[in-house]
C-alpha cells in the first residue's frame, strides 16, 4: 500500500548511508522509487545494483535544473513523488533510517487511522553516535495530490496551490479563516495528535537521521550548505576542526559546539551519546568499525536486500 521515494546526487562521495537507507523501507514498502540527479561518483552504479538485487526499487534518472535556490530539492522530489502509484506515500533522505522496529506499526498505520491523511514521525538527528537534535518531520500520507515536499524537501506538506485556495475561500466564511488560523497555529505550538486530518505519532523508535558519520564528510557539508543558506554560521576557521579530524571523539563534541543551532538543539553539553546497540540493526556494523574514515558499500547488503 506504501510507495516510498528517495532523490540522490552524488551522496556516495558525500557519506550518506543511502544503501541502509533504502533498505530500511522495503520492509514496509510496496516499492521504492530512486531518483538520481546524473551522479558521477558512483551512485548511480550502485543504484542499479540495489534495483537488480530487488525488484521493488525503481531506478529514475533526471537532471537537476540549475536553478540556484534550494527550492530545487522540493522540484524534484515532487517530479519523483508524482510517480508514486501506491494508495500511501512515505519520503525518506539519504541520511535517514527507519529502525527495524518500526517496520511492521508503520505498515499498519493506515488500517489503524483510515480517515488520517498524513502522519508525522519523530525523528532524532546524529553527528556520527552524538545526539544533535530531535523533532517530528511529516513521512507518510495518503498519495493525494495536495500532499507535496516543501521547501529544500525536509518534509511533506500541502501544495501552494492546495493553501492558496483553502485561504480564499475561507475568506468569506471569517469564522472559517479563523479555524484554520487558530488551528495553524495551535498545531505549530502542541502537535496535537489527536487531529483526525493529520497525526503525529511515536513510533516504537525514532527515525535515526546522520547529519554527518566522518569529520571530512562533516566539514564539506558545512562549507556547502553555508553558501547554499548564506549563512554566517557555517563561515567561522574550521583549524580547530581539522586539528582533530584523527579523533573523532573530540571532533564530534567540538562539531556539535560548532554548529550551536539556537532552535533545534535540545541536547546539554556535552551531547549525549547513543551506544551501537540502540541504533538500527543494518548500520550498526559500520558505525562500530574504527577504521572507516568514509562511506562506503558493504557488499554483503546486496545479499541482504534480496530478502527485503
Amino acid at each position: 500500500m506504501i510507495s516510498g521515494f528517495m532523490i540522490v546526487r552524488d551522496v556516495l562521495k558525500q557519506g550518506y548511508p543511502f544503501v541502509e537507507a533504502i533498505a530500511s523501507a522495503l520492509p514496509f514498502c510496496s516499492d521504492f522509487l530512486v531518483s538520481d540527479g546524473y551522479s558521477t561518483d558512483g551512485t548511480f552504479e550502485v543504484l542499479e545494483k540495489i534495483s537488480a538485487a530487488n525488484p521493488k526499487v525503481k531506478v529514475f534518472r533526471e537532471k537537476w535544473p540549475e536553478k540556484g535556490h534550494v527550492s530545487v530539492l522540493a522540484d524534484v522530489t515532487n517530479n519523483l513523488r508524482s510517480r508514486c502509484s501506491q494508495p500511501y506515500i512515505f519520503m525518506l533522505q539519504a541520511n535517514e533510517i527507519v529502525h527495524e522496529e518500526n517496520a511492521t506499526f508503520i505498515k499498519a498505520l493506515p488500517a489503524m487511522f483510515p480517515n488520517a491523511e498524513t502522519f508525522s514521525f519523530p525523528f532524532i538527528q546524529f553527528l556520527d553516535k552524538y545526539k544533535l537534535a530531535e523533532g517530528f518531520r511529516l513521512r507518510l500520507a495518503k498519495n493525494l495530490p495536495q500532499i507535496v515536499a516543501k521547501g529544500d524537501a525536509w518534509t511533506l506538506g500541502t501544495s501552494d496551490e492546495y493553501n492558496r485556495k483553502k485561504i480564499l475561500k475561507s475568506l468569506i466564511r471569517p469564522r472559517r479563516f479563523y479555524h484554520y488560523l487558530a488551528k495553524g497555529v495551535e498545531f505549530v505550538h502542541a502537535n496535537p495528535c489527536y487531529d483526525y486530518l493529520s497525526r503525529a505519532v511515536y513510533l516504537p523508535k525514532p527515525i535515526f537521521r546522520y547529519y554527518a558519520l566522518f569529520p571530512q564528510n562533516f566539514l564539506d557539508k558545512c562549507q556547502r550548505h553555508g553558501e547554499i543558506f548564506k549563512m554566517d554560521l557555517f563561515t567561522k576557521s574550521y583549524e580547530e576542526l581539522k586539528a582533530h579530524i584523527e579523533t573523532p571523539d573530540v571532533f564530534w563534541r567540538l562539531g556539535a559546539e560548532f554548529l550551536e543551532y539556537p532552535k533545534d538543539n535540545h541536547y546539554e553539553k556535552p551531547f549525549d551519546a547513543v551506544q551501537k546497540q540502540s541504533h538500527p540493526f543494518i548500520i550498526q556494523e559500520f558505525i562500530s568499525n574504527p577504521n572507516a574514515k568514509q562511506y562506503y558499500v558493504r557488499e554483503q547488503l546486496f545479499e541482504e536486500l534480496k530478502k527485503l
